[in-house]
């Protein structure tokens, strides 16, 4: 486990007493600047165990606090940015395949076609590698 100490500078030690004698923030957020003002090496350090008991916490909450801030500073306050996903298999071309494969004929023996034997079917045509009942689903949704 490794401990993650802090020392706060004074600009981010009055911004944290800001945002909580504000009180205009998310429940959450206060917490965590409680949690940081808390584990200032510079004024009086709270262990972890009492950081957390104080603030109702696991000890694993206060330590990851503690980690966010040394690596992103007061930027734990602000949303983390989210990677947008690249490894999409519902393109254009696959959502077409999909839609043809669900206006045709269902299988012999079938009323209809079920999500899981439209994505076997597209990955027998070669259309895809692998693909999911859940993705075949989405991909009927956003046509309605």
């Amino acid at each position: 486990m490794i401990m993650h100490r802090l020392t706060l500078t004074a600009t981010e030690r009055t911004e944290l007493l800001a945002k909580v004698q504000k009180g205009k923030t998310s429940a959450k957020l206060l917490q965590k600047a409680h949690v940081l003002l808390a584990s200032d090496d510079a004024v009086e350090r709270q262990s972890e165990t009492r950081v957390a008991t104080t603030y109702h916490l696991s000890v694993r909450s206060v330590e990851r606090i503690r980690k966010d801030f040394c690596e992103r500073g007061l930027a734990v306050f602000l949303p983390k940015p989210r990677q947008p996903r690249s490894d999409k298999k519902l393109t254009g071309e696959v959502e077409a395949h999909t839609i043809a494969i669900a206006c045709s004929e269902p299988p012999a023996g079938e009323s209809r076609w079920k999500l899981q034997a439209i994505a076997d079917r597209l990955v027998e045509l070669g259309i895809v590698e692998s693909l999911s009942h859940t993705s075949v689903a989405t991909g009927l949704k956003k046509m309605n």
